[in-house]
């Protein structure tokens, strides 16, 4: 499948804005970043690049078209009730980069997988500008909620600077790019979190960790899928050498008889015969590698008697108790004088009478087995030679002290199932502390990582510890070689009055215990997560990728946004084919593709058509004199009066503000919208800056406040009120603005839906929604019908 990109290639040509410099670079005209561009390389917006000295631009596509009234854009002041035609391109020139280390701990349904293993399993790979895209198939997370949720796309890229090093109490450190957003709180007493980016947390704030929450099932393992790709190799007894057969081989190619070769080795002459046919069609081998074999409900391997053991075994209390006690005491071993039998070990201090005989009784309840008891000089073991059971706990539990975790199918189990393995994990290898502290100790990071989400599972808080030890030790005086770092997991029956977490009923709230930055130069990771659009980082809630469809479909080349070859005369055609009045640029940032904007103006106002802009604002002088002959309408979306909000997008405050003074002073007609997204700009200060701010430009520009819909990739929080659109609107008419507008909550935010003369009050135009109800405007050609005061607009 051919990437977007190479497609967006070939539907290109050299642009209009920009300056040729030194090197074969370029600087790039086209929006308020004046990107720098050496020769192979994308600007921010990833749809203008460097070809070798020229700057290559977008034409000849559309990613989108629609038609709606004019009051959608939004122009309340240019042509009411006028269709509009908008064609979108793809790109955007504010960008965000949320990333992690590759090695950031993302929690799924059944373990903590570092994100870079999401990144790398995923076979279906797309280069994209600057990273690599990659999509995971039937991979799902755990979501801010505790859902499971499907993750769409994992992202690469290279990155090189500071790290943001996040670590909350109780749980290891997780890094991040200092953009990336956390759901955290300073006031734990409330539970709404807001998106804090990495770099603006602090000890003040608490980190939402949600308690996973899924039906529970009953679970049957079927051992013959569980081992279905589970081969053994086993040795064949030979009474001959190799050394022989290859004798027996030579001596035959040089014509002695089977007779004379027999003699010479004590073997008949048949069985010469014998061997040397199965050496020649490679039938003479020394071991054998075989699949398991199936027989009514009973499985067993080759080298095994029958009846092996059960093929369908159910997951009750006493198998997930097995499973525990092998989790911290199992292991499989290969007996020396037995090299094709497989040996299940369960190893206990000689004082563990109790869990010896309960592991011995269960195994011959629930597999049909007859386990010895060892004894050894410092343990004491439970044994079963039998290779299918062995790789069946393998199969589960994993291999090695470094390779154990808890098997996925406790985690779809019910809770008394969970609580088992819990307990059988923790008799075996942890300790009980008075009060009610509880730890287990592995040099497993992925069995840590199971057992902590299997206590946030049962509604537990688990803290995490991470110790590095020496890579050499001793035990019992004998040097050995040990795993570099231990991990202790830890909770408690009851929380303690000196922690500091607090339980809000589905989520946990964790306090920062600090922040820092640390330089790095590597690749960084994120995932895009279906629904939600959030998962877990080092088990607290993170926003995933944060970019919208069309403005970043070149950053991740298979969104679904097939490009669509077009002409410019076509889509003035199209326009005028459905009757539309006015071509419209917008989507995605129409600043990035001005040069193919123009192009289809040219077009439009040839037939009569009027051209307009939705844009940033986050334009250049260069750009608007450009577009000033082509373009009559320009909306300028003002995102808010703090610079930090406006930097964390990529752009800044002020490029816009001089945008919107500039346009003014050009001619255009424009009109000024201000989305109100609850805990990012809604306070009375910022709006009141905003309208003071219109109102040093032009009082008589129109300011249109919207309301947020939780939707896409921002579902953390609340849709904004029609009483906080009212209070948004109020605030800009006592600052002095003549025409404030309340969107798109029809019917709820009374006057502001509607235009008045400033100086008679008398209704102009009566709107719901996007839909005209009266114009007394348009008649009188923006004269007031009762006053005659001049109505500013394009009538």
């Amino acid at each position: 499948m051919t990437a977007l990109a190479d497609v967006l290639s070939r539907l290109a040509r050299e642009g209009e804005l920009y300056e040729r410099l030194p090197e074969s670079r370029v600087r790039c005209y086209a929006c308020g970043h004046r990107c720098l561009i050496p020769p192979g390389q994308r600007g921010v917006c990833k749809v203008r690049w460097n070809d070798d000295g020229r700057l290559m631009v977008p034409a000849g596509y559309v990613a989108g078209v629609q038609l709606d009234p004019v009051e959608k854009k939004p122009f309340f002041h240019a042509y009411p009730g006028a269709r509009a035609l908008s064609f979108g391109m793809l790109g955007c020139d504010y960008h965000c980069g949320y990333c992690f280390q590759g090695d950031t701990p993302v929690l799924t349904p059944t373990s903590a997988v570092p994100i870079r293993a999401l990144f790398e399993a995923a076979s279906d790979v797309k280069l994209a500008p600057g990273g690599e895209v990659r999509f995971p198939r039937d991979v799902h997370v755990i979501s801010a909620s505790g859902e499971i949720r499907r993750v769409l796309r994992a992202f690469r890229h290279s990155y090189r600077g500071d790290l943001v090093a996040v670590q909350p109490m109780y749980l290891p450190t997780v890094r991040c790019t200092p953009d990336h957003r956390w759901f955290a709180t300073t006031d734990p007493s409330r539970e709404r979190v807001e998106e804090i980016p990495a770099k603006d947390l602090t000890p003040r704030h608490f980190l939402l960790l949600p308690k996973p929450a899924w039906p529970a099932a009953r679970i049957t393992l079927d051992v013959a899928e569980l081992l279905t790709d589970v081969t053994v190799t086993f040795a064949i007894p030979r009474t001959l050498s190799p050394t022989e057969v290859i004798g027996i081989v030579a001596a035959s190619d040089r014509g002695e008889s089977s007779r004379a070769i027999g003699a010479r080795l004590g073997k008949d002459a048949s069985y010469i015969r014998h061997v040397r046919s199965r050496v020649r069609r490679g039938r003479w081998v020394y071991e054998k590698t075989q699949g398991l074999i199936v027989e009514d409900d009973a499985v067993r391997f080759p080298n095994e008697h029958r009846p092996g053991i059960p093929r369908h075994v159910q997951l009750d209390k006493p198998l997930a108790r097995l499973l525990g006690f092998y989790c911290a005491e199992g292991s499989v071993t290969r007996s020396k004088t037995r090299p094709n039998s497989l040996r299940l070990v369960f190893a206990f201090a000689h004082s563990e009478q109790r869990a010896r005989d309960e592991v011995r009784e269960s195994l011959t309840k629930v597999f049909g087995v007859g386990p010895q008891e060892v004894r050894r000089s410092t343990t004491t073991a439970i044994t079963i030679g039998k290779s299918s059971l062995a790789l069946l706990f393998r199969a589960l539990c994993g291999k090695g002290a470094a390779g154990k975790r808890v098997p996925a199918q406790i985690f779809a189990a019910d809770t008394s199932v969970q609580e088992a393995f819990l307990e059988a994990y923790l008799e075996g290898d942890g300790h009980e502390y008075p009060g009610g502290k509880f730890s287990v100790t592995t040099v497993s990071r992925e069995l840590a990582y199971g057992v902590a989400l299997l206590l946030l599972c049962l509604g537990r808080l688990p803290s995490i510890y991470v110790a590095a030890v020496g890579a050499e030790g001793r035990i019992q005086g004998r040097p050995v070689h040990r795993q570099p770092e231990q991990f202790t997991v830890v909770w408690y029956r009851e929380r303690g009055a000196a922690q500091k977490w607090r339980d809000v009923g589905k989520h946990f709230l964790i306090p920062v215990k600090s922040v820092a930055l640390q330089p790095f130069d590597g690749y960084v990771y994120n995932l895009e997560v279906e629904d939600e659009h959030t998962y877990l980082a080092g088990f607290c809630a993170v926003n995933n990728c944060h970019n919208a469809l069309t403005s970043q479909a070149l950053r991740d080349p298979m969104m679904g946004v097939p490009p669509q070859d077009v002409t410019p005369a076509e889509i003035a055609d199209l326009a005028k084919r459905h009757r539309a009045r006015i071509l419209t640029s917008t989507y995605n940032e129409p600043l990035i593709t001005s040069e193919w904007a123009r192009e289809v103006f040219r077009e439009g106002k040839a037939r009569g058509l009027v051209c307009s802009y939705v844009s940033n604002g986050n334009a250049t002088p260069e750009v608007l004199d450009y577009l000033r002959p082509w373009v009559d309408l320009y909306k300028v979306d003002l995102k808010g009066f703090d610079d930090r909000h406006y930097r964390k997008l990529g752009g800044v405050l002020a490029t816009v503000l001089e945008t919107i003074q500039r346009l003014h002073h050009m001619g255009f007609w424009l009109e000024v919208v201000t989305l109100i997204v609850p805990g990012f700009n809604d306070t009375d200060a910022e709006l009141r800056d905003i309208a003071r701010f219109l109102v040093s430009v032009s009082p008589d520009i129109p300011w249109h406040v919207t309301a947020f819909h939780p939707d896409y990739k921002m579902t953390d929080r609340d849709g904004t009120t029609a009483q906080t659109l009212l209070r948004a609107a109020e605030l800009g008419v006592g600052e002095g603005l003549r025409y404030v507008y309340a969107g798109n909550l029809p019917g709820c935010v009374g006057p502001f839906e509607n235009t008045y003369c400033p100086s008679c009050r008398v209704l102009l135009i009566e709107r719901v929604g996007y839909t005209i109800l009266r114009d007394l405007v348009t008649p009188g050609r923006g004269v007031c019908p009762s006053c005659s005061a001049r109505i500013p607009g394009r009538w």
